[in-house]
């Protein structure tokens, strides 16, 4: 007796025809199709709780090396702060003006925490890449093609997966503009871990001047809004993935693919730009790059605000017609 004989009623149709299951459809059905469909499920679960549970080991460490640091020295924990206030008005604005339903606060903290957690393993990807790319002495060739297919790739992917990982499981989770408020939320989270990095660590072995912890703490403060808006693109396609199932993966590789790009032509020319507008014109190389991200990000924040604007009026048009 075979596996399915206990189905065999199921395998012919009322018109006695060939029932399609296991040719061109499936559902559980015997025993092995169950226990089949809760071990997918367990290693779900499973793979789930090993990645958090790595990337909380990483982000540990690195928290516990920067409360060693802040411990003596204090005052950096309040310049990193105010480094990140920018970036957490952006996305507090990102949350205030959703069309719809408000989402709640537990969800935006844990997308927030997930951001922070998330960004360890950028920060491996990218000390690794650094490193072999210094090792072979092609560090200054190679570092515009590593912008654009590593680092952008890879954080604006951490970003994503900390939205997937929990908001996108959750009922509030209904709309592309809810995918941006939470992406928007995951980048703020990416920008506080990596802002209290740069600024903790530009005190250096041997301690570091009010001048330069404050110089990298403003530049933080310039650059971390960058991290919100490109989080917030890549959250909004995952929502719109989310109600198009039929286009779900091509509309999640544009959702991290613009983002990434961005992320890669910023940290290409940002530098080089204020630089040398900085030797042409004369004037703070700080002031340049605050006129250059407000271009720059300008453009992004546009192109968000645009999308978010057809949604309002696009559901509120809904709501006219008694559809919503």
């Amino acid at each position: 007796m075979g596996l399915d004989d206990r189905t065999e009623g199921q395998e012919q149709t009322m018109m006695g025809g060939e029932d399609p299951y296991d040719i061109e459809s499936w559902e559980p059905r015997t025993w092995m199709d169950k226990l089949s469909l809760r071990l997918y499920h367990l290693l779900s679960e499973a793979t789930r709780i090993v990645t958090l549970a790595i990337a909380l080991t990483f982000v540990v460490i690195e928290l516990g090396l920067v409360a060693t640091t802040l411990s003596r020295r204090p005052l950096l924990g309040l310049f990193s702060f105010l480094s990140i206030v920018p970036a957490l008005l952006l996305a507090v604005y990102i949350w205030r003006v959703d069309p719809t339903e408000r989402e709640p606060i537990p969800t935006l903290v844990v997308t927030f925490l997930l951001g922070v957690v998330f960004a360890a393993f950028a920060a491996i990807i990218n000390t690794i890449g650094i490193g072999l790319l210094s090792e072979v002495g092609v560090e200054a060739l190679a570092i515009v093609p590593f912008f654009f297919f590593v680092v952008g790739p890879v954080e604006e992917t951490v970003k994503w997966l900390a939205v997937r990982f929990h908001a996108y499981r959750t009922p509030h989770f209904q709309t592309a503009v809810d995918g941006a408020v939470y992406g928007a939320m995951a980048g703020l989270g990416f920008a506080t871990i990596e802002n209290l990095t740069y600024v903790v660590g530009s005190v250096g072995p041997h301690g570091g001047t009010a001048v330069t912890v404050s110089g990298v703490a403003v530049t933080r403060a310039i650059v971390g809004p960058n991290h919100v808006l490109w989080a917030a693109i890549s959250g909004y396609y995952l929502g719109l993935a989310k109600i198009v199932p039929t286009n779900r993966g091509p509309i999640v590789i544009k959702g991290i693919a613009l983002p990434a790009l961005l992320h890669g032509f910023y940290n290409s020319t940002a530098g080089f730009v204020t630089n040398l507008l900085a030797t042409i014109f004369g004037g703070d190389v700080l002031l340049w790059l605050l006129a250059y991200v407000l271009v720059f990000s300008g453009l992004v924040a546009t192109y968000l605000f645009r999308k978010i604007r057809r949604a309002r009026e696009y559901y509120e048009g809904q709501v006219r017609i008694g559809w919503l």
